[in-house]
C-alpha cells in the first residue's frame, strides 16, 4: 500500500480517534486542525483513501462521515507503526 505524507497523516488521525465502522468522523471535523491554507489537498486526499478502498464513507444527518476499512487495520497499522514507534 503506498502512501503520501497527506492520507498518512489522516489516517492516523481516524486511528488516534478509533474510527473503525461504528466509530466514524464528519469530513469537516478530519480537516479540522490541519492548515487552512491546505484544507483542499487534504479533501483530495481523502477522496483518494475512499477511491482506494482504505476509507469509507457513510452518509450521516450532519453530513458525510468516514471511517477506516477495517479489513486493512493491520496493514494500516504496519504502516503507522514506521512512523509512530509506540504503536
Amino acid at each position: 500500500m503506498n502512501l503520501n505524507n497527506l492520507e498518512r497523516d489522516i489516517l492516523w488521525k481516524l486511528w488516534r480517534n478509533r474510527c473503525f465502522g461504528k466509530g466514524h468522523m464528519l469530513i469537516n471535523n478530519v480537516l479540522r486542525g490541519f492548515p487552512r491554507d491546505r484544507q483542499k489537498e487534504f479533501k483530495n486526499a481523502i477522496d483518494s483513501l475512499i477511491k482506494k478502498g482504505i476509507l469509507l464513507k457513510k452518509p450521516t444527518k450532519h453530513g458525510d462521515a468516514v471511517y477506516i476499512n477495517a479489513k486493512l487495520r493491520i496493514e494500516i497499522r504496519e504502516i503507522l507503526k514506521k512512523y509512530h514507534d509506540f504503536l
